[in-house]
C-alpha cells in the first residue's frame, strides 16, 4: 500500500511540472480593453468640419480689436483623422495690414509679404503676390492634436474693419494628396490669391476718441527764479472718433498754474497751445498736465490723460554767473545747463566707451539730479530693453545724461559672457565718469523688460530671467524681481551697486544656481514614459532584463507552488498510512 501511495505522489508532481503556467499572460488578460472615446471638435465658435476616411480637420476662429491699436487673429486647427506627415495654417490679409507679431505652436510660422514670389493652385508661378500671408507649418500632426497661429495686426489708418481670409491643410500620405478646408464641395464662394477657397472673416474697427499728452515742453530749459517759462503742450487724439471741447489743467507740485480749453479734436490729428509762467523760487518741482480733467466726454480710457514731469528752477545765490547775484539781474547769455551747484561737482553728457560698432540702437534720458531728490530717468521710446533707472542721490549733481545701450554682440569692454541664455547685452552710462559712483548715488535700481515670444521660444521659465552686471573682472548675478507682464512682454526690477555692462539672461536648467540640476518632474517628463517606467524596474529590482524578470518571477511562483503540493501530498499519504497500520 505504501508503495502504491508513493507512486501516486510521484505521479502527481510529474503532471504539475509538465502544466504551463504563464504569470503575465495571466494578469494582462485580466485588464479590460478600453472603450472608444468619441471627441466633440464642436466647440464654442467652431466652425464646419471636414472629416475625410484618412484625414480632416476643424477650424476654430476667434478675433477682437484691443485698445483701439490692434486686432487679435487667433485659429486653430484640429486634425480629426489619421496622423499626418506635414500640416498647414494660412491667413491671409487682402489689405495688407501690418504685422505686429505672430507665433504658433507648429514647426515655424513664415510670412510672405505683399509681392513675394509664391505658387497657385494649378502650379502657375505669381512672382509678386498682391497681399501678404502668413503659413504655419506642422510636421508629424497626430490625430486629435490642435495646432494654433495667433496673429497681432494693426488696422490701417482710417480702416472700418481688419479682413482675414482663413484656409487648413492636412497631407493625406495614403495618397499624397492634401485634404483642404474649406474643400472644392464647399458653400465658400471665396478665395485667395493663390485660388485656394477660403473663409472670408472680418473685424470691426470703431471706438471712442482717447485724448493724450502727446508732449510738454518750455524754455528755457533751465530757468532761473523770477524768469519767465514759456511751456508748449501737444495733444492728440488716438481714438477712432471726433472728441468734443475739453479742459486741460497744468500743476506744479501739486498747485494749479494754468488752465486752457481745447477746441475738438478729429481721429488722429493733434493741436497744440502755450502759456506762461514766472517762478518765484529755485528748487526741483514736479510738473503734471491733465487732458479732459473734468471728464466732459468719454473716452476709450482715462489713464492716458496725464503727463509728468520735473522743472528745475536754478536760484542766482547758487549760479556760477558772477553778474548775477541780485534777483533783479537778467541772466547771463550762458547756458543754464553748464552752471553748478556749490555742494557737488557738475553733471554732463557724458559718453559711452563703447565701440560704436557693436551700437545696435541706444537712447538718452536727461534729467537735473539734486540732494534730497529722487532720481528717475525714463527711457519712453522703448528702442531698448531698459525701461528705466532710478537712484537716490547724495549730492547735486545737476542736469546729467543717461544712456543705454543695445549691443551686437558681447560688450568690447568685458572678458567674457556669463553662462546662459543671453536676452540681450546692454551698456548703462550714467552721466561723466564717477558720476554714479557709490559716493554719489545709493539705492539704484534698473526696470527692464523681457519679450514673451523670447521666454516661450526658448522654453525658459520667466522667474529664471536675472540682470547680471560685469563688476572688478567677472559677472554678479544681481537681485531681481519680476514686477508686471502684459500680452508682450514681462517686466523686471534689479537692484545694483551701480551702472556699467549688463547682460540680461535666463539660466540654463542643469546650472541652477544651488547646484541642483533638473527636477526629478522634469527630467521624467523629458524622457519616454516607457524608458522611464523600464528603467525604475531595473533599478527596483535588480534585473537587467524586464521580460527575464517577469519569466523568472513566473518560474519562482511555479516551484513554489509545486513543492507546496508535494508536500501536502506526502503529508496525507504518511497520515493515511499510519492510520492503516
Amino acid at each position: 500500500m505504501r508503495t502504491n501511495i508513493t507512486t501516486l505522489c510521484f505521479l502527481l508532481v510529474f503532471f504539475l511540472l509538465l502544466t504551463p503556467f504563464n504569470a503575465a499572460a495571466s494578469e494582462a488578460n485580466s485588464d479590460a480593453a478600453p472603450a472608444d472615446v468619441n471627441i466633440d471638435p464642436s466647440g464654442t465658435d467652431a466652425a464646419d468640419l471636414l472629416v475625410s476616411e484618412i484625414i480632416g480637420a476643424s477650424i476654430y476662429m476667434e478675433g477682437k480689436i484691443y485698445n483701439n491699436e490692434y486686432a487679435m487673429i487667433s485659429v486653430t486647427t484640429k486634425n480629426e483623422g489619421d496622423e499626418s506627415s506635414e500640416g498647414h495654417i494660412i491667413v491671409a490679409l487682402p489689405n495688407n495690414e501690418e504685422i505686429l507679431s505672430m507665433e504658433g505652436g507648429g514647426d515655424s510660422v513664415e510670412i510672405y509679404p505683399s509681392g513675394s514670389s509664391i505658387e497657385t493652385k494649378d502650379g502657375t508661378k505669381i512672382d509678386s503676390s498682391e497681399y501678404l500671408f502668413v503659413d504655419l507649418v506642422k510636421y508629424g500632426w497626430e490625430t486629435g492634436e490642435n495646432e494654433t497661429l495667433n496673429l497681432k495686426v494693426k488696422p490701417n489708418e482710417g480702416s472700418e474693419e481688419v479682413v482675414y481670409l482663413v484656409r487648413a491643410a492636412l497631407k493625406n500620405d495614403a495618397t499624397g494628396d492634401y485634404v483642404w478646408y474649406p474643400g472644392i464641395l464647399s458653400d465658400s464662394s471665396d478665395v485667395d490669391q493663390q485660388g485656394w477657397y477660403v473663409y472670408k472673416n472680418s473685424l470691426v474697427v470703431s471706438g471712442p476718441p482717447d485724448l493724450i499728452i502727446e508732449d510738454i515742453s518750455w524754455e528755457p530749459e533751465n530757468p532761473y527764479e523770477n524768469e519767465n517759462v514759456t511751456f508748449k503742450v501737444t495733444l492728440k487724439n488716438v481714438g477712432l472718433a471726433s472728441s468734443g471741447n475739453c479742459s486741460v489743467k497744468c500743476y506744479l507740485n501739486g498747485d494749479e498754474i494754468s488752465f486752457s480749453t481745447v477746441s475738438g479734436l478729429e481721429a488722429g490729428s493733434a493741436t497744440s497751445f502755450t502759456f506762461n509762467w514766472v517762478p518765484t523760487s529755485s528748487g526741483s518741482m514736479d510738473l503734471k498736465v491733465v487732458v479732459d480733467s473734468e471728464g466732459q466726454f468719454v473716452e476709450f480710457t482715462e489713464e492716458n490723460n496725464e503727463k509728468t514731469g520735473i522743472l528745475e528752477v536754478i536760484s542766482y545765490t547758487t549760479s556760477s554767473s558772477p553778474s548775477s547775484s541780485s534777483p533783479s539781474s537778467t541772466p547771463s547769455s550762458s547756458s543754464p545747463s553748464s552752471s553748478s551747484s556749490s555742494s557737488g561737482s557738475g553733471g554732463g553728457a557724458g559718453g559711452s566707451p563703447e565701440l560704436a560698432s557693436n551700437v545696435e540702437v541706444k537712447e538718452l534720458s536727461q534729467q537735473f539730479v539734486s540732494n534730497g531728490n529722487h532720481a528717475k530717468f525714463v527711457f519712453a521710446k522703448n528702442v531698448t530693453p531698459i525701461a528705466y533707472i532710478e537712484f537716490d542721490p547724495k549730492k547735486t549733481i545737476g542736469k546729467t545724461t543717461t544712456i543705454v545701450e543695445t549691443l551686437k554682440g558681447k560688450s568690447t569692454l568685458v572678458t567674457e559672457l556669463p553662462s546662459g541664455k543671453v536676452y540681450e547685452n546692454t551698456n548703462i552710462w550714467v552721466g561723466n565718469e564717477g558720476t554714479a559712483s557709490p559716493e554719489n548715488i545709493e539705492n539704484a535700481v534698473v526696470g527692464f523688460k523681457v519679450e514673451k515670444t523670447w521666454i516661450n521660444s526658448n522654453g525658459v521659465d520667466s522667474s529664471s530671467v536675472k540682470l547680471w552686471k560685469f563688476e572688478d573682472g567677472s559677472w554678479v548675478e544681481l537681485s531681481t524681481s519680476q514686477t508686471d507682464e502684459d500680452d508682450d512682454y514681462v517686466y523686471y526690477e534689479a537692484d545694483t551697486p551701480g551702472f556699467a555692462s549688463f547682460s540680461i539672461m535666463a539660466l540654463y536648467p542643469e546650472e541652477d544656481q544651488e547646484g541642483t540640476s533638473l527636477s526629478l518632474k522634469s527630467s521624467i517628463e523629458d524622457k519616454d514614459p516607457k524608458a522611464v517606467s523600464e528603467t525604475s524596474g531595473e533599478e527596483e529590482s535588480g534585473v537587467a532584463d524586464p521580460e527575464a524578470g517577469e519569466n523568472n518571477s513566473g518560474s519562482m511562483k511555479k516551484g513554489l507552488l509545486v513543492i507546496s503540493i508535494l508536500a501536502a501530498v506526502i503529508l496525507a499519504g504518511y497520515a493515511i498510512s499510519r492510520k492503516r497500520n
